[in-house]
């Protein structure tokens, strides 16, 4: 079984800290500061999308050991994202043996929902 507690380069950009990793579903904790945000001071969409993105990617890896990949993300921006400590949480919709879905949510302090993703991802049989 894979190591499900590291963190990806890009994860410790983001300043990434796993809350919890069960099966099907993961919750982690970010502190995205003013270097992802645009000249209003708000996080850009981007940056929201990946977290969200890697939400939905480790909580597939909960449910397999196979490499996998995006194929296609929608997300959703429900709030203007403010530099601050964000929680989300990822979790499994459907996995199959090459398709596997997956949803997240992205929270700030406050408990207000400020952006989620459906993601659908390509299993490869390694």
């Amino acid at each position: 079984m894979k190591d499900l507690t590291i963190i990806p380069p890009i994860g410790g950009l983001l300043d990434r800290e796993h809350v919890k990793i069960e099966k099907g579903h993961v919750v982690h904790k970010y502190k995205l500061d003013n270097r992802f945000a645009n000249r209003n001071n708000i996080i850009t969409g981007g940056i929201l999308s990946t977290a969200l993105d890697m939400l939905c990617g480790h909580a597939l890896h909960t449910m397999h050991d196979n490499k996998h990949a995006t194929i296609e993300l929608k997300t959703i921006f429900l709030a203007s994202a403010y530099p601050g400590l964000y929680y989300g949480e990822g979790n499994v919709v459907k996995i199959g043996k090459s398709i596997g879905f997956a949803e997240s949510i992205l929270r700030n302090e406050n408990e207000e929902e400020v952006a989620a993703a459906s993601a659908t991802f390509r299993i490869f049989s390694q």
